[in-house]
């Protein structure tokens, strides 16, 4: 053996084992029923991300304490960029006030990417008897009405309980497992007012199957441009909204992070892509791994506080 290729071969053994990854097709587990905006924004990312990175990605919905019961199975996995997650703000900020979490809610995770942030919006049945935020709260002066939200802990149900104090306004919670079964069960009518993530609604309300009273947020949505928000109905500051990131297991390798980082940056500057995810409400970040885990901190130091300041209390 030459020295050139005794050094090549040292070369070659040094490399990181998952130079040639990804070997198999990728795994994004959802953890809410299929319909939702996170499950939404993550098949319309999943064929690009595939192209991107050589392997298909494969969508698996895994309903169930507000996306802590995938993120649990997402744990068991080896922490090998195989077995992904699209985590939302419930996850890491709002369920540690709420939930008894089997995981430390930024710790035990490798943040990965943005992808997108998108704002609540409240909506009802077209043939609920109210139109504007003051009907409504003049129709829950009796009998306390029923609204629905995508789990306990999620951004709809903080919504919901932050309108009962703020606006005064007797509403009673009634989860469900995901977003798509709580706005159906707006059309049936089993509830009368639903928190739901923006995306996931969008073609309801141009089509005419839900009415939209009002969006949390302090500002208009291009997407509903005519539907007001929180603020112009007198809620200054009520802005609950929530995001869509991949995260992997504590330990997934450097390499494979930034590799799948790079990739979701890539799938995110694709017209198409952009335009679809604009259209539904939505607003498109960047961000490396390190800036995401910064931000996973300051949303959980955020809405922890406004848990405790709201007086929500576990169900």
């Amino acid at each position: 053996m030459t020295i050139r290729s005794f050094f090549a071969a040292l070369l070659i053994a040094a490399m990181p084992a998952f130079a040639a990854w990804p070997e198999k097709p990728i795994k994004i587990l959802i953890g809410y029923a299929g319909g939702g905006s996170t499950d939404v924004v993550a098949r319309l990312i999943a064929p690009k991300l595939g192209e991107k990175l050589g392997q298909p990605v494969v969508i698996e919905n895994k309903p169930g304490g507000a996306g802590d019961f995938a993120a649990e199975l997402m744990l068991q996995a080896p922490a090998d960029g195989y077995t992904l997650m699209m985590s939302t703000v419930a996850l890491h900020a709002i369920n540690p006030g709420l939930l008894k979490q089997k995981f430390h809610p930024l710790d035990d995770f490798a943040p990965i990417a943005f992808v997108c942030s998108y704002p609540m919006i409240m909506i009802a049945s077209p043939q609920s008897t109210f139109k504007t935020l003051p009907e409504l709260k003049a129709a829950t002066s009796g009998t306390p009405l029923f609204y629905s939200s995508s789990g306990v802990g999620s951004p709809g149900h903080l919504s919901g309980e932050l309108l009962t104090k703020a606006g005064g306004m007797k509403l009673t919670h009634v989860p469900y497992k995901g977003g798509s079964p709580a706005t159906l069960a707006i059309m049936s009518g089993d509830t009368q007012v639903n928190f739901a993530t923006l995306p996931a609604v969008v073609p309801h309300i141009k089509g005419g199957k839900v009415r939209a009273i009002a969006l949390a947020s302090t500002q208009r949505n291009p997407a509903v441009p005519d539907v007001p928000t929180m603020s112009e109905w007198g809620l200054q500051d009520f802005d609950v909204g929530t995001w869509s990131t991949l995260i992997g297991p504590k330990g997934t390798p450097a390499d494979v992070v930034q590799k799948i980082n790079a990739a979701v940056a890539d799938v995110l500057s694709d017209p198409a892509i952009r335009k679809r995810l604009i259209d539904e409400g939505s607003e498109i970040r960047i961000m490396s791994p390190s800036e995401l885990a910064a931000f996973f901190r300051q949303e959980n130091a955020r809405w922890m506080k406004v848990v405790k300041d709201a007086g929500i209390k576990p169900e």
